[in-house]
């Protein structure tokens, strides 16, 4: 079968797709899938370069990749007919999700083995061209989830600003903040992304046109936001301290970010960890389904050009999800 693999970390030319890997053979508790597309994220190239810190335990040469939808073909010895059927897991069924935290193994390949309880079942009434938007679904909603409810558990009337609205996170931080019960949210993107972000209920900052920080001033009248959430980080964590309310809070989330500059400032900073698990996939599942949770792919490329996608999530630019098409 063919996967892509990296021996060494570097940049996106280290990522070399292999058309002789074994196919794996799942585990007690595994589920065998073929991968129809991968959903591509920041996190897979800073595992690539080593620049993660679940890079520093890797070993190479290793897969990349980190969520999929593809079709059952089997599974392990744990899970019997009966059990497969009571997950909604049979051969057969479409299904999309994603590696859990612990495990390292990529999903940019043809066929993978991967935990039943990290999958869920895509509705059979889902068309098969809309097969791209459930591979990027799982890492950027369960991240979503935690932001949301973990970490800033946002409490209805609280004003919100999300940096990067119209990114894959961006995308979901959105609506599920309305949904908690904000009673305001705008979001920092591209001036030609403005409307993809009304769409979805927040009031664009076009950041490459507007002063953003003073924009928020203006509209709070000096007093700043409840709750920042902030995709980006190196470019806006700091700035964000100086437009956060007094007693608010600020959610940064890259794994590495830094907090002591909040924390030496009086300013509460939070980072969320992704809990994942077949409930909160089945959640996302009924968001998609109900059209609250309207994620975009902006494009899809085939396995071979996976350097390329990495190039252009690496470019910060990217609007909603990349995507990797396992059989092209």
């Amino acid at each position: 079968m063919r996967e892509i693999r990296f021996d060494r970390f570097g940049g996106s030319e280290v990522l070399t797709l292999h058309s002789d890997a074994p196919t794996p053979e799942p585990g007690p508790d595994e589920v065998l899938v073929r991968v129809s597309y991968v959903g591509l994220n920041p996190l897979d190239y800073k595992i690539r370069d080593g620049s993660s810190g679940r890079a520093e335990d890797l070993g190479l040469p290793a897969g990349t990749g980190r969520e999929m939808a593809g079709t059952v073909l089997g599974a392990g010895s744990a899970l019997d007919d009966a059990e497969l059927g009571s997950r909604g897991l049979t051969a057969g069924t479409r299904v999309f999700g994603m590696r859990a935290p612990a495990d390292s193994r990529g999903v940019a390949a043809e066929i993978i083995a991967i935990g039943a309880d990290e999958l869920a079942p895509i509705p059979d009434e889902i068309p098969e061209e809309d097969l791209p938007r459930w591979a990027g679904l799982a890492l950027v909603g369960l991240t979503a989830i935690a932001t949301i409810e973990d970490t800033a558990r946002i409490a209805p009337g609280q004003t919100v600003l999300v940096h990067g609205g119209s990114g894959g996170v961006g995308q979901l931080l959105i609506p599920m903040a309305l949904e908690a019960g904000a009673a305001q949210v705008w979001a920092t993107g591209r001036a030609a992304n403005a409307d993809r972000i009304r769409d979805l209920g927040a009031t664009p900052i076009a950041y490459d046109t507007e002063d953003w920080q003073a924009e928020i001033l203006r509209e709070t009248d000096d007093r700043g936001v409840d709750v920042v959430l902030d995709t980006h980080y190196h470019s806006t964590f700091l700035p964000s301290l100086d437009i956060v309310a007094e007693n608010g809070l600020v959610v940064t989330l890259p794994t590495l970010a830094d907090l002591t500059p909040a924390h030496e400032r009086g300013v509460e900073a939070r980072v969320p960890r992704i809990r994942p698990g077949r409930d909160r996939l089945d959640r996302l599942v009924q968001g998609i389904r109900a059209g609250r949770y309207p994620l975009e792919v902006s494009q899809v490329l085939p396995l071979a050009e996976i350097a390329q996608a990495h190039r252009l999530l690496e470019d910060g630019h990217t609007r909603g999800k990349l995507v990797l098409d396992a059989g092209a």
